[in-house]
């Protein structure tokens, strides 16, 4: 977060406050877009994580999504020996075959990865917004007292005729 205009020490004109607020407005909505994009991603990955962990081991009926929307679904055997034979995406579109319990663990790594990235994306969206809010109501105070100045020789001008 950058310093406020008097802890510098020096004057901020009102062009580069109403810029400051504005390059602010548009990096916490990519902040949050970003936020979003992780949250979703953490849900998936704990989703997958409740389902491995809770797959019952030898041959079961499933119904797997064809879409992310749950759209449609098809009917699905998983096989004994699953547990054996995971595939986990590794990132970068690389795959390894796992046992269950290696898949559980590399997942469980990916999501505190996402974790930590969604709590700094969090951290940094509060300070953008404050540093926002402190900005706006800078300029709700500059824009009052333009205000009162305006309606103070308004007021003049028509008590002097």
């Amino acid at each position: 977060m950058s310093k406020k205009p008097d802890e510098e020490g020096r004057a901020v004109t009102l062009e580069e406050l109403v810029a400051r607020a504005e390059e602010l407005k548009e990096y916490a909505g990519a902040l949050q877009s970003a936020l979003n994009t992780y949250l979703t991603q953490y849900a998936e990955l704990q989703l997958v994580l409740d389902t491995l962990r809770n797959l019952p081991q030898g041959e079961t009926q499933i119904y797997v999504l064809l879409n992310r929307l749950g759209s449609a679904m098809v009917p699905a055997v998983v096989k004994d020996g699953w547990d054996r034979n995971v595939i986990v995406n590794l990132g970068l579109n690389y795959y390894a075959k796992a046992s269950r319990e290696q898949g559980v663990s590399l997942l469980e790594k990916r999501l505190q990865a996402v974790k930590r990235i969604v709590d700094k994306l969090q951290r940094d969206y509060k300070s953008v917004v404050e540093e926002y809010s402190y900005i706006q109501q800078i300029l709700s105070q500059v824009f009052a007292q333009l205000q009162s100045r305006q309606a103070g020789s308004t007021g003049e001008e028509s008590g002097s005729r």
